[in-house]
């Protein structure tokens, strides 16, 4: 795999030319692009990321930076060489990084036509032009033709083909020898999971896509009870004509694509809330406060991952139940009003609701000790699976099926109670209001109502038990998802909070946050490059602080090392340190700068560690992943040379050369297993890999020989800028 950096540009692409942004220019081009996409920007104020980097391999990084400072993020697209139009077109909005004769520059992709031959761009001077997509294809794939080009457009040289032929010659070799080399096809711009909810709606078009749901649902039953008044009339006063079945059929056609548009419609809408909602979920289970996600285990984790699916449903499919039902209850009220039943009509559909929604606020209680017998038997489990060879050792077989029996009675009693509520209310919403409704239609009936009235009365009547039922149904899906918002409610607060600036506000003028390529080199050995003055920290379970009064003062290049009992705080102070913790109260500086002032990201580029033992994992994949997880996906050549020089210098030549595949073997649960001492080594490597100024290391070192720590000690020694070390007196 090829990256920019790589790539010795053969054939620039002169047609681009005047179309592209220089790579200083990127923040702008990613301004201009949001304005013009529409895409609510809700840090409004200038927010300086610094000069582009030199460096290649980094662009990216301060492209990201850019797209933090204004509240937005990018995400990229990694795709083969030969597949890079078909990404294309559907990134847009998107950044793409294209070689043009004046080396890698920035186009901004506003749109992509219907038929996906031409794509709208941003110009340097924001005007909007149209350019061929192949042209923008040819820029990308460029990128990491630089290897391959030379030998390709040689061996053309000698064939005597037309220029034309020689061009599709050209892209047939290249596509063949690129088949499988992977790039970053685009970046497209977008909201953040954790921005206001209010932006991503504005950016999905919700309003008005819920307004033509309204309507559609509105015209349908227009529709409906025409229909109903054309058979009704026709019947009762024998004109059943051809003109009236015509008519009749006219009304019950035009409902057909009606129904179809508005399925499309609520169909897309819900796909993309959906999609709006897994984001943000996921996006708060990786920022939720370390000692709130470790609180409930894991078992707690996969409940939650279980209740934020059912929540999802049930959230959206009540919602757009209900809304609907609405609509098709006040059609069916109005028509009822001013139909043979009058009053009485209206007075009865009211009182039918007010009696469901008893019952159906009373289902709430029930769903409440439904779910939590439920999570209770989920987090059982996982406990115990987790568990199960320490149960096998230390307790008898035959006593592992009391808890259980136990659980499942309380699970099973509960389900009676909510299954038994669920089906009186929906028989009573299916079955109870028609005779009620045709009930009241008697006595406008009997005082001589016109028989068109009758047939529209009739209608009504029909129309209003479908919405009731209805609106019953979806009533009990949001009672169900308002139940388990309460255990999914963490996730979705601390998505937001990541999203805010500091990570405690969510104001759209907020203060500008420092990048993390604000300064890539380390300050003057005079001045500090980590400072901690009067830390305070307490758990929130705990009864006293864990750190009180703490301060430090480490330069650049300096070695640390912090010795403790166990419980005096040693790991807590490395959190917070690395970031995974907001301390208490004091003061934690970074070149200067505090953990509010950085982005989380920008703390993260400066300083990274590797924590306990428990508290750490090799993740499944490839060992070459699991070293290189805090650089640039793919990885590049000279990446993946530096790791297995590391692993040579760390003492892990012998698992190299004994693992079929070397470096690019899979381990972790589903691979290669690897010793609590080589994932000790490959933990601290993969902490040094990280292009960090500081480097903290909490107990490292416990699970190696003499022999291999010393040699992992003088490996740690040269590679780290700046070493923080923690481990027992």
């Amino acid at each position: 795999m090829t990256r920019a950096s790589d790539a010795k540009v053969s054939r620039p692409a002169e047609p681009l030319a005047g179309l592209v942004w220089p790579m200083e220019r990127g923040a702008e081009a990613l301004e201009s692009l949001a304005r013009a996409a529409g895409l609510p920007l809700p840090r409004t104020r200038a927010n300086v990321v610094g000069a582009a980097p030199t460096d290649p391999n980094r662009l990216g990084e301060w492209l990201d930076a850019a797209a933090q400072a204004q509240g937005l993020e990018l995400d990229l697209a990694y795709t083969r060489h030969g597949e890079v139009e078909k990404a294309l077109l559907r990134a847009s909005p998107a950044l793409l990084d294209v070689v043009t004769h004046e080396g890698v520059q920035v186009a901004a992709l506003l749109s992509v036509s219907a038929s996906g031959r031409t794509a709208r761009v941003i110009a340097p001077d924001e005007t909007e032009r149209d350019v061929p997509i192949e042209l923008l294809t040819s820029g990308v794939q460029a990128l990491v033709e630089g290897t391959q080009a030379p030998t390709v457009d040689r061996v053309l040289s000698r064939a005597a083909m037309p220029e034309a032929q020689r061009l599709l010659a050209r892209r047939a070799l290249l596509g063949a020898q690129l088949a499988n080399t992977h790039l970053v096809a685009s970046r497209t711009l977008r909201l953040p999971p954790g921005a206001r909810l209010v932006h991503h709606l504005k950016a999905l078009s919700t309003a008005p896509r819920l307004a033509l749901v309204l309507v559609l649902a509105v015209l349908i039953q227009v529709c409906v009870l025409s229909a109903w008044w054309l058979i009704g009339r026709g019947a009762f006063e024998g004109q059943l004509d051809h003109g009236w079945l015509w008519a009749w059929a006219l009304m019950g056609l035009t409902a057909v694509p009606l129904q179809a548009a508005l399925a499309w419609t609520q169909g897309s809408l819900a796909l993309d809330l959906s999609a709006l909602l897994r984001r943000r979920l996921l996006a708060g289970a990786l920022a939720m406060p370390v000692d709130e996600a470790k609180r409930g285990g894991i078992g707690e984790y996969v409940g939650r991952t279980f209740e934020s699916a059912g929540m999802e449903q049930m959230a959206l499919a009540g919602s757009f139940t209900s809304l609907l039902a609405v609509v098709d209850l006040s059609l069916a009220g109005s028509v009822t009003l001013s139909g043979p039943a009058g009053m009485l009509g209206l007075a009865a559909l009211g009182g039918y609701c007010v009696l469901l929604g008893v019952l159906v606020a009373r289902q709430s209680l029930l769903f409440r000790g439904w779910t939590e017998a439920r999570v209770v038997m989920t987090h059982a489990l996982i406990e115990r699976m987790l568990g199960h060879r320490t149960r096998l050792a230390q307790e008898q077989p035959s006593r592992w099926h009391e808890e259980e029996d136990q659980e499942l009675a309380r699970y099973s009693d509960a389900s009676e109670r909510w299954d038994a509520g669920t089906a009186r209310v929906t028989t009573l919403a299916r079955r109870g209001l028609l005779p009620v409704a045709i009930i009241t239609l008697l006595p406008g009936v009997l005082a001589g109502a016109s028989t068109a009235s009758i047939a529209v009365g009739v209608g009504a009547a029909l129309l209003g038990a479908r919405a009731v039922m209805s609106l019953a149904v979806g009533a009990l899906a949001l009672i169900g998802s308002r139940v388990l918002f309460s255990a999914v409610r963490p996730m979705l607060d601390a998505a937001r909070l990541s999203g805010a600036v500091g990570g405690g506000k969510d104001d759209e003028d907020a203060a500008p946050q420092v990048t993390p390529l604000a300064a890539t080199e380390a300050p003057s050995k005079s001045q500090a490059l980590l400072e901690v003055r009067d830390l305070y920290f307490k758990h929130p379970a705990s009864p006293r602080a864990v750190l009180e009064g703490a301060s430090v003062v480490i330069h650049p290049g300096e070695r640390v090392l912090l010795e403790g009992a166990s419980g005096s705080g040693k790991s807590t102070l490395a959190s917070i340190l690395t970031g995974l913790r907001r301390q208490g109260s004091g003061v934690v500086l970074l070149r200067g700068l505090d953990m509010s002032t950085w982005t989380q990201e920008g703390w993260g580029a400066q300083i990274a560690g590797a924590p306990q033992f428990h508290e750490n994992h090799i993740i499944s994949g490839t060992l070459a992943m699991n070293l290189l997880l805090g650089r640039a996906w793919p990885h590049t050549q000279d990446d993946v040379k530096l790791a297995r020089e590391l692993c040579e210098e760390l003492g892990l030549g012998d698992l190299l050369q004994r693992m079929p595949a070397g470096i690019l073997q899979m381990v972790g649960e589903r691979g290669w297993q690897l010793s609590h001492g080589e994932q000790s080594r490959i933990f601290v490597a993969r902490a040094l890999l990280q292009r960090v100024q500081v480097v903290v290391l909490d107990e490292a070192f416990g699970a190696l020989d003499p022999v291999t720590m010393r040699k992992v000690m003088a490996c740690v020694e040269e590679r780290a800028p700046t070493l923080i070390v923690i481990a027992h007196p």
